[in-house]
């Protein structure tokens, strides 16, 4: 026999020997004994019948002797087997207490918890002497991980532990311990059939019983614990009490080493956050006021390097003033009352003498007998953040790009320089100052350049004037001076003639290395003689004198005008026709592109001369100031609302529109409107003011102030001139408009540049974003009144409707005036147009919703109502345009059918119907020049509107 089929064959024969079997070997011997000497008596030849016949006195008493003695022998080793089994039930309970408190001494050492249950394994193996011990826990899917063992581990390496019911490896007492949350006892791998899978792995090993138990942590089973013994039927009901202890135990100093984790993790915290918080930290013994305690960054933040330096010193020796002592006393107080208390900016001094401003929270940390308590500081140093709160703080007082006092500024200083001159007796003088020639000087140079312009003039204003004198930017090109302690003009013309030459003084431009020259305007208001008593009202009369100056500026004698003066000045042709109320009105017919109707008309003036000849716009407009053409724009309003009232009462519902200078909008502008509307009883929504686009006035606030006084009257908006060379679109959605007005220099060159026909469709819209309406101007040709129709702008003005017409004139006009649907596209220009509009209109669709497009109809050109109309325009089949058209189609046709599949704009399909375009357009514009060598109208002498632009 090998050794390998005899080791299990040994290790049965030590079980069998050291049980209690062994007993049975003491009868089994004495009969033996009596064989023997019966077969000794058959051997000296002694038969049965002799033996009956007489035994011979010496056997029988032997032979019943060895009886005896078997008999007592028997006994004896009963008595000693019982007394043996005894003995070792009593040494091995020994052990297993010891091993429990081992286990307890143990725990109350540990730090780890792998540590701890491979302790646990090995203390069970020396002090039970179990073969093997292992603790393990199932994954997800139920196999047993072992976290620790100790023993005959090869065991485990051979095994599959699990939990499932489903696998014979699940079982095992593991598997059913952690199933049913009791301990299992399995005393006998021989002898329990489910053990079986196991038996053959058992006797390897020497492995005769087994036993496992839950291991709860926080009331919840969390592991298994195994243990195995070379003998079988082991575990008697003490060694049960003790194992299942132990196993509850092993929870318990989980749970502890879970606990001692958690205070040495707060406790950990804690520190880190004394150490890393950049608040200081204190804790000051009260009524003392001593520190006791303090943490890194409050060192840091005063300035000391070491805990001792500040540690037993009273909190005293940090104070920047007796002030802060006070406040400190009274936050003691506080906090002792309230249990809470915090004082911001306080002055505190660091170590090296610096001072800093510290916001300081104080709590009660604990009450101490005696009425004395400890006291946590909690300190945030706020230095940095109390110099950017005075920096912001001098930022909203002061303008960003010339360091002068803004409107806040000036708004405080004007009350207390009110106050300082009633209380002195002198006059006050508040005077606003704007820049002449400054726009060119930025269109010319840049914004860049400008801005160092303002800076100087800010610098020499604050030079010209006195110390005691103020100087703010009022915003743009503006200046405001508050100019205090005057007897009268006299000593302020002389610091007016300061500022005079401080300003026009050549500016050099070292960039550029030339000079430039502003010049400068400014009204001026005195305090206390103008109208009015507040601050607001002294600026108000200031504008009101800039605007006078501004508005003589060609004729004045000197650049400053004071409020309440007259000035000088002589009077041109046009100035006194207009003062004599010598204005025409004339009015041009709008026409509603849609119904084709003539729904509104834009009133126009002129000024009749001596002789009854008319002067148009362009000849009187530069000879009058602003206030003359706030004058003319009232009269022309007047005289209009009047006959629309007229054409009503003869019942043609018109609305009306008329003219305003941007540069006419001041307060009194609204007070003219609202006079005028009041006595008129027109609906103010049937009113248009037209404001031109040609200017920068309309980025001044007060523009747009008025602007929206107007739109509160309830009158509509209209910006004019869009298109002009002043044009900034982005604006538009700024301003308070309800109409734009297309250029009419721009849209009478239609027929010229056909190409500005994108233009007008990007106004258009640009209109419908806005949800404006949108008027064209200069329609001046029938092609482009067809151009314009065909395109679908709303509204159409100019002498392809009509000329301006005196009052009955139009009357007569809107008798005859037929309205009704039109055709369109009556000429190869309005083709073209149309055209435009259509291929944008498919593109749009190609990038939307292409599928929403015919693929069948589309690329038939044949099918397209365009087709129908170069026929009647006298293109036949056989022309180019024709032969053009249908090559459109067709490439229209293959992008369509393509977008389907995969669509992109860089796609051979779409460049082919881009160039199929451009070459179809371009042919309609060689068409039209072979049939108009000279198309446009020209502009007819005498037409401009009101305020138009001479230029």
């Amino acid at each position: 026999m090998t050794p390998s089929t005899l080791a299990p064959l040994q290790q049965r024969l030590r079980q069998w020997l050291s049980s209690e079997r062994m007993a049975w070997l003491a009868p089994l011997s004495g009969w033996v004994l009596l064989v023997a000497i019966f077969a000794g008596i058959e051997q000296t030849g002694l038969s049965y019948t002799d033996l009956h016949q007489g035994i011979p006195a010496e056997t029988a008493i032997f032979a019943v002797s060895l009886i005896v003695l078997t008999a007592l022998f028997l006994v004896i080793w009963r008595i000693l087997v019982f007394r043996q089994n005894e003995v070792c039930s009593q040494a091995r309970l020994t052990d297993f207490n010891a091993l429990l408190a081992q286990v307890h001494q143990t725990i109350a050492q540990a730090e780890n918890e792998t540590a701890l249950l491979q302790t646990l394994c090995d203390l069970a193996i020396r002090y039970a002497h179990f073969k093997l011990t292992w603790v393990g826990r199932p994954d997800s899917e139920g196999t047993i991980h072992v976290l620790a063992a100790a023993g005959v581990t090869g065991y485990l390496e051979e095994m599959c532990l699990s939990v499932r019911p489903d696998i014979p490896e699940g079982q095992g007492a593991a598997g059913r311990t952690w199933r049913d949350e009791k301990p299992f006892y399995n005393a006998s791998f021989e002898r329990n059939p489910v053990m079986q899978p196991a038996i053959e792995q058992a006797r390897r090993f020497e492995l005769g019983s087994s036993a496992a138990f839950p291991v709860y942590r926080y009331k919840t089973l969390w592991a298994v614990l195994a243990v195995y013994h070379e003998e079988e039927v082991i575990f008697d009901g003490d060694l049960q009490a003790i194992m299942e202890e132990l196993a509850k135990v092993i929870g318990y100093g989980l749970e502890r080493i879970d606990l001692r984790h958690q205070e040495r993790y707060a406790t950990g915290l804690n520190e880190s956050l004394l150490s890393s918080t950049t608040a200081g930290i204190a804790l000051v013994r009260y009524p003392e006021g001593v520190f006791i305690q303090v943490n890194r960054a409050l060192l840091e933040i005063l300035g000391y390097s070491r805990e001792s330096d500040l540690i037993g010193s009273p909190t005293r020796n940090i104070l920047f003033s007796g002030a802060t002592y006070e406040s400190i006393k009274d936050l003691y107080v506080l906090t002792c009352t309230k249990g809470h208390a915090e004082a911001r900016g306080l002055a505190y001094k660091r170590a090296d003498g610096i001072t800093v401003y510290l916001d300081v929270s104080v709590g009660i940390l604990r009450e101490e007998k005696r009425k004395q308590a400890v006291l946590t500081w909690t300190v945030i140093n706020v230095t940095d953040q109390r110099g950017l709160a005075q920096e912001l703080a001098y930022q909203a007082i002061h303008d960003a790009l010339t360091g002068l006092p803004n409107r806040r500024a000036l708004d405080e200083e004007m009350e207390k320089a009110m106050a300082r001159a009633l209380r002195h007796k002198r006059l006050l003088a508040v005077a606003i100052l704007d820049l002449d020639g400054f726009k060119s000087v930025n269109d010319t140079f840049g914004h860049e350049t400008g801005d160092d312009v303002l800076r100087i003039v800010a610098h020499r204003l604050r030079e010209a004037v006195r110390k005691t004198d103020f100087v703010a930017r009022f915003g743009g090109d503006e200046f405001v001076l508050i100019l205090e302690g005057f007897v009268g003009m006299d000593e302020l013309e002389v610091v007016f003639a300061k500022i005079e030459n401080a300003v026009q003084s050549p500016i050099f431009l070292p960039k550029q290395e030339t000079d430039v020259t502003v010049g400068l305007s400014m009204g001026v208001s005195l305090y206390p003689l103008a109208d009015g008593t507040g601050s607001e009202a002294l600026l108000r009369c200031a504008d009101h004198a800039l605007y006078h100056s501004k508005a003589h500026k060609e004729k004045r004698s000197r650049y400053w005008s004071l409020y309440g003066e007259v000035m000088p000045q002589c009077r041109h042709l046009h100035q006194a026709l207009l003062a004599q109320g010598e204005v025409d009105v004339l009015y041009q017919p709008i026409l509603d592109n849609r119904s084709g109707r003539i729904v509104g008309i834009e009133a126009l003036a002129r000024l009749r001369g001596a002789d009854g000849s008319l002067f148009n716009p362009a000849e009187f407009l530069p000879h009058l100031t602003t206030e003359d053409n706030m004058e003319l724009s009232m009269q022309v309003f007047t005289q209009a609302l009047a006959d629309l009232a007229r054409l009503d009462a003869q019942g043609w519902s018109l609305w009306i529109s008329f003219n305003v200078a941007p540069e006419s909008f001041h307060n009194h502008c609204i007070s003219y409107l609202q006079g005028i509307m009041a006595t008129s009883g027109i609906d103010p929504s049937r009113i248009t003011v037209e404001i031109l686009e040609s200017s920068d006035f309309l980025e001044r606030d007060v523009a747009l102030s008025v602007m929206h006084d107007i739109k509160k009257m309830g009158m509509r908006l209209a910006l004019d001139d869009i298109g002009s060379a002043y044009a900034s679109l982005l604006r538009l959605k700024e301003l308070p408009i309800d109409e734009i007005k297309l250029d009419q220099g721009f849209v009478r060159t239609l027929e010229e540049r056909p190409q500005d026909l994108h233009f007008v469709r990007v106004i258009q819209d640009l209109a419908a974003e806005l949800e404006v309406d949108l008027v064209a101007e200069g329609v001046e040709s029938a092609d482009i009144l067809d151009a314009m129709r065909t395109m679908g702008v709303p509204y159409l003005q100019g002498y392809a409707i009509s000329r301006p017409l005196a009052f009955a004139d139009l009357q007569r006009f809107l008798s005859d005036h037929e309205s009704g649907d039109q055709e369109l596209s009556t000429g190869l220009f309005g083709f073209y147009a149309g055209t435009l509009i259509f291929h944008s209109a498919i593109k749009k669709m190609l990038l939307i919703n292409p599928a929403e497009l015919n693929r069948e109809i589309l690329p038939d050109a044949r099918l397209c109502r365009r087709h129908g109309i170069l026929h009647r325009l006298g293109y036949d089949d056989r022309s180019r345009l024709v032969d053009l058209h249908g090559a459109y189609h067709w490439a229209l046709g293959k992008v369509v059918n393509h977008s389907t599949e995969s669509f992109s704009l860089n796609g051979p399909e779409w460049d082919a119907m881009e160039t199929a375009y451009a070459g179809f357009m371009e042919a309609i514009l060689v068409e039209l020049k072979s049939r108009h060598p000279k198309p446009g109208l020209g502009l007819p002498t005498g037409y401009l509107p009101v305020i138009a632009d001479p230029n």
